[in-house]
């Protein structure tokens, strides 16, 4: 429907653009042809009065020949590039740059010819039957001794026309070059509006999803305090075990706040602090901070590799990264190990977090880093997962424009491919 809408107003666009450009063709051409008109007319005025210096109808009278006309009209045609007929009253042609003049037909029936015999000097447009070309035809009277009758100059409009052609020619251009440039821009807002619903329905299921998360153990702390209160704190063994409970859904309170923040920092890209970190240093770091979580028949594995060069970042991100991914493994893992390892190529830091645990589905793969998502909700809550890990993972991954691969078998177990560009 919103495609319609927009191609709609493309069409309606393009549309008023070539109405504009017909209108603005339309009145353009005719003004232009105006002022060519008076152009014309104003040179036409200018040779009546060289025909009248010059005494052509004079001169014509004493040569036998009778050929001023003829000999006026070629030399100014030639020297103007326009065409030139001496006509007299009864509309005969005497004089005609173009050679045989007395050949020609009677113009007496010229409509601008009768104007001028009249003492019009006039001007029109009309095509040339001889020549097949639109011609502006300029006529003014003239008389000299005996001699009444009309210069008239005829002027090809071909070279006019020819500009014309190509005004519309590259108004047209102009109208599809800018008919593509409002379709793409509208191609372009349509994405960005999208983009923004995008934006607005993920903050609304985050909103939605962190008030449920925040809601649940704040909804068990106060049923535990109510109970406690209306008598059970008087059983030490009761409430002692309340209370513990009470501890728990506390702490998962706390690290569900945490880790909302911290997830909020990342998106917003507040990462200027940066430094060359011993990425051999790090992992030691997070797996002697995650060694208590290490399940009895689990092993946390890691093996420095002095090859690793430093690599640029914010530690506490790098760290923050490993954690929520050996983390992840030491959850899900009952029997086995969790190995890390790490690597240096030419351009990139490979981490790899590998386990022999649970393992997922294929179609689970496409959803684990999206947020609040939960592979197995109840082994997740039961070890006080905010389901917001592997989220922060990838958005720590996408800020150092990594990336993050996956491979998983049910039974088998998982393991998670780092590649961070040095």
């Amino acid at each position: 429907m919103k495609k319609k809408v927009l191609i709609g107003y493309v069409i309606a666009a393009v549309v008023a653009l070539l109405a504009f450009e017909y209108a603005f063709w339309t009145n353009g051409f005719r003004y232009l042809e105006h002022h060519s008109e008076r152009s014309y007319l104003t040179q036409t005025e200018l040779l009546k009065d060289l025909f009248l210096a010059e005494d052509v109808a004079g001169q014509s009278a004493e040569q036998s020949g009778g050929n001023a006309f003829e000999q006026f009209a070629d030399s100014y045609a030639e020297k103007y590039g326009i065409r030139i007929t001496v006509i007299d009253k009864e509309g005969n042609v005497l004089g005609e740059s173009r050679g045989a003049g007395e050949l020609m037909d009677n113009h007496l029936d010229r409509e601008e010819v009768q104007k001028a015999l009249q003492g019009d000097s006039n001007s029109i447009i009309r095509r040339s039957d001889t020549f097949d070309v639109d011609y502006c035809y300029c006529a003014v009277p003239v008389e000299s001794g005996n001699f009444q009758g009309v210069i008239r100059t005829a002027i090809p409009l071909q070279e006019l026309q020819d500009m014309d052609d190509e005004f519309v020619r590259s108004t047209l251009m102009a109208v599809v070059i800018l008919a593509a440039l409002i379709f793409f821009l509208g191609m372009y807002f349509r994405k960005y509006v999208l983009a923004m619903k995008k934006v607005e329905n993920m903050r609304r299921e985050f909103v939605s999803n962190v008030t449920h998360e925040l809601k649940t153990p704040l909804t068990s702390i106060k049923g535990f305090v109510e109970t406690l209160k209306a008598g059970a704190i008087e059983d030490p063994k009761i409430a002692h075990k309340f209370l513990d409970i009470i501890e728990i859904e506390s702490d998962r309170l706390s690290n569900l706040i945490s880790d909302t923040l911290l997830l909020s920092e990342i998106e917003s890209k507040k990462d200027t602090k940066r430094e060359p970190c011993d990425v051999n240093a790090v992992i030691t770091e997070v797996v002697e901070l995650l060694q208590p979580k290490v399940k009895e028949h689990v092993r946390l594995i890691f093996h420095p590799d002095s090859s690793v060069c430093p690599y640029s970042c914010n530690r506490d991100r790098l760290k923050q990264l490993l954690i929520n991914l050996v983390d992840n493994g030491l959850k899900a893992t009952e029997f086995g190990a969790v190995t890390i390892t790490c690597r240096s190529t030419v351009s990139q830091l490979v981490i790899e977090v590998s386990d022999t645990g649970i393992g997922m589905e294929e179609e689970q793969l496409d959803r684990i880093f999206e947020r609040f998502y939960r592979v197995d909700k109840g082994r997740s809550k039961a070890q006080g997962g905010t389901g917001l890990g592997l989220s922060i993972v990838k958005h720590i991954v996408e800020l150092y424009n990594g990336t993050i691969e996956v491979a998983s078998k049910p039974g088998v177990g998982t393991e998670f491919t780092v590649k961070l560009p040095y």
